[in-house]
């Protein structure tokens, strides 16, 4: 047999009582990422069970939990710099070449430019082209440096273009429709 005394719940049978718990119960449930609902439980004493009450649903974000939004950024974003970091293609030689594009590379490339420009180096530049050291003149190696900021420029403005369609999204599904 239950009952309820002071708001708890109690089983009494055979002269042994328990206490079921307490008269009602709210349960918080995660709905996505940024909704709850609070769920109200009271206890039928008929039943001998919690039966819901009402539910009411409210904005509460899970700061463990990234947005779709937030999610596609990160994407996005990753994608971008494996691109740039992937290398590029430059013809200065008179043939297309790849060239390393990782984040030494650039520092490097910089710095030799910023030696030219200050005419700290003139003559040919020994520099890696598809993997192999080859000789450029100072204009075959400012091509080049033009070459990897254009490839770097393009990527880093196809993020920005891609980020803006994602944060216009009206949808999480039209935000993870967007792909690099």
């Amino acid at each position: 047999m239950y009952s309820i005394d002071n708001s708890n719940v109690y089983w009494s049978a055979d002269g042994e009582i328990k206490v079921i718990g307490t008269e009602s119960r709210i349960v918080t449930e995660r709905i996505d990422y940024e909704t709850v609902e609070d769920i109200v439980y009271m206890f039928d004493l008929g039943l001998g069970e919690y039966v819901e009450q009402s539910r009411e649903t409210r904005y509460e974000p899970d700061p463990t939990v990234k947005s779709p939004l937030e999610l596609k950024l990160s994407e996005l974003n990753a994608a971008c710099n494996a691109e740039i970091l992937a290398g590029f293609t430059s013809n200065a030689l008179g043939t297309d070449h790849t060239y390393d594009f990782d984040y030494d590379a650039q520092i490097n490339l910089g710095g030799m430019l910023n030696a030219i420009t200050a005419g700290l180096v003139s003559g040919t530049v020994i520099w890696k082209a598809s993997g192999i050291p080859q000789g450029h003149t100072i204009d075959q190696f400012k091509t080049v440096f033009a070459d990897g900021l254009a490839h770097k420029n393009t990527n880093i403005g196809k993020y920005w273009t891609l980020k803006a369609a994602a944060e216009a999204a009206s949808s999480d599904e039209e935000i993870r429709d967007i792909t690099w």
